[in-house]
């Protein structure tokens, strides 16, 4: 459901202008905090806003598209995993890639095939003529969901670091040697005998 300042009356966007520049490329945050929602709510609207902005512009009428970026840590030239929904039904599986130039771009879900050339086939194909609207709602999803995490992460309090488990089980073990140290000769035999004071 795309945000829309006039008929989304709990948003009250006061400056059009304002609100286009942060829906375009401001920071993921600021949007959020402009719009009084929350992180994935201005993500979502920054998400529709370009899909919605590329159709229009190529004077599409295509089913609109819904986009769910995953960024993971980069491994070799992946850099994250995409969703896409297009009316009911749902494709998983879109990699996003950086190219040796650092461009990202969209490589379709596939499976392996020992025929290919690649070793891979595509099990998805996505028309020429709609790619580029795809790709940028892609590549924008995954923009904004690095923003988001980016702005979480610096809105974390800082969390003290917790001690490993072997840590504790060492420090119980050295506190209980202390304690039995502690105990009169006759008590500890008595324990050394499995427990009892016989």
């Amino acid at each position: 459901m795309a945000i829309d300042p006039k008929a989304d009356a709990p948003l009250e966007v006061s400056d059009h202008a304002e609100y286009v520049n942060l829906l375009r490329s401001g920071p993921i945050a600021d949007l959020a905090a402009y719009l009084n929602v929350d992180m994935d709510r201005a993500v979502q609207a920054r998400v529709e806003a370009a899909v919605a902005e590329v159709l229009s512009a190529n004077g599409n009428t295509r089913p609109a598209i819904e986009v769910t970026a995953r960024p993971i840590e980069p491994q070799g030239n992946l850099y994250g995993f995409a969703s896409i929904k297009i009316g009911a039904v749902t494709v998983n599986d879109f990699k996003i890639v950086g190219n040796k130039d650092g461009e990202l771009f969209v490589g379709m879900p596939s499976k392996p095939d020992k025929t290919s050339k690649t070793g891979y086939r595509n099990t998805v194909y996505v028309d020429k003529e709609y790619h580029g609207d795809f790709s940028t709602a892609v590549i924008g999803a995954y923009h904004a969901a690095v923003e988001q995490a980016k702005s979480r992460a610096a809105n974390m309090k800082a969390v003290p670091d917790k001690p490993r488990m072997a840590d504790q089980i060492d420090k119980a073990w050295l506190e209980a040697m202390e304690h039995n140290a502690a105990l009169p000769a006759k008590v500890r035999a008595g324990k050394t005998r499995g427990g009892r004071g016989d």
